[in-house]
């Protein structure tokens, strides 16, 4: 399989996928090799984006411990875990939907 790349988890898998719901719908084999970089993209890059968050976290523990959290370093860091946050939500429901389609939509070619 090809190496992760954040490219991967820039698409909307609903929208540019076949529903599940679709009576007759198959993936191609590109939409499964497509599919299987969703979810490995997204199973690599949380756990680099949760390294991030628990970096800050520590960021803000040592500063404070030594009285220098500022009110521009918590809203810095308040801002920078959100966008961690909301970065992670999307990458975990591409990640979702890639795996949910896999399981239940037939592959062509492939008994199923």
């Amino acid at each position: 399989m090809k190496s992760p790349m954040w490219n991967q988890l820039i698409v909307d898998v609903e929208s540019g996928f076949p529903a599940c719901s679709l009576k007759g719908a198959k993936l191609t084999l590109d939409q499964v090799e497509k599919l299987q970089l969703i979810e490995n993209a997204n199973d690599n890059f949380q756990i680099s984006t949760l390294h991030g968050v628990a970096a800050i976290g520590e960021l803000i523990a040592h500063a404070a411990n030594h009285n220098e959290l500022t009110d521009e370093l918590a809203m810095s860091a308040g801002w920078l875990v959100n966008s961690l946050a909301l970065l992670s939500m999307s990458m975990a429901d591409a990640g979702a939907a890639a795996a949910y389609k896999l399981a239940n939509i037939p592959h062509q070619g492939v008994a199923k």
